[in-house]
């Protein structure tokens, strides 16, 4: 059995699309520890925020689990399964930055046109799979961005590289105290 160039290139995107939430998660951690960087703090807090959502509302649904869209198979072939679907998470990152451009006014056409690519590959991938439905993915897809956009507005005025070294005000002393790390 010979592979062609197209089943080469499926196996490569489908890997690629399933390790994005992990890419993802390490990513913004890794940011935040290494640079210090307090923007990847809350990245990464909504990011295990939109694995909460998820979690609840699969619990509340009693939603199944399809092995296809598993992350990882046990010793003994049991799925392993993340609680937000791939494309609700990519949903939500594209959401929180598309947010995030539209607050700055500042439109990025290569980061805008590289999140709609994420999305496009994206569901391609776990319709590809088997993993979801055309429809399913778009629903995913709209949930992710609804909890995106809604985060980003939540934690807009803290969202700074810089936010625990500027200085306190009277007003906000309490809540700059609280995201101390001394």
């Amino acid at each position: 059995m010979s592979l062609s160039l197209i089943d080469v290139a499926k196996i490569l995107i489908n890997t690629l699309v399933r390790l994005e939430p992990i890419g993802l998660y390490a990513g913004s951690a890794m940011s935040a520890v290494v640079f210090s960087d307090f923007r990847a703090v809350l990245l990464f807090i909504g990011f295990l925020g939109n694995e909460l959502v998820s979690l609840g509302y699969r619990m509340v649904l009693r939603g199944g689990m399809n092995p296809q869209c598993a992350f990882l198979y046990s010793s003994d072939n049991d799925p392993f399964i993340l609680p937000s679907p791939i494309t609700q998470t990519i949903g939500f990152f594209a959401g929180f930055f598309f947010m995030d451009m539209y607050y700055k006014n500042q439109f990025s056409m290569l980061k805008f046109f590289f999140l709609i690519a994420l999305i496009i590959v994206t569901i391609y991938s776990r319709i590809n799979i088997g993993c979801k439905t055309l429809i399913d993915a778009i629903y995913c897809i709209l949930i992710g961005l609804l909890v995106g956009v809604v985060y980003y507005n939540i934690i807009k005025d803290y969202y700074k590289a810089d936010y625990l070294n500027q200085e306190t005000t009277i007003a906000n002393s309490q809540i700059n105290s609280f995201f101390s790390l001394n």
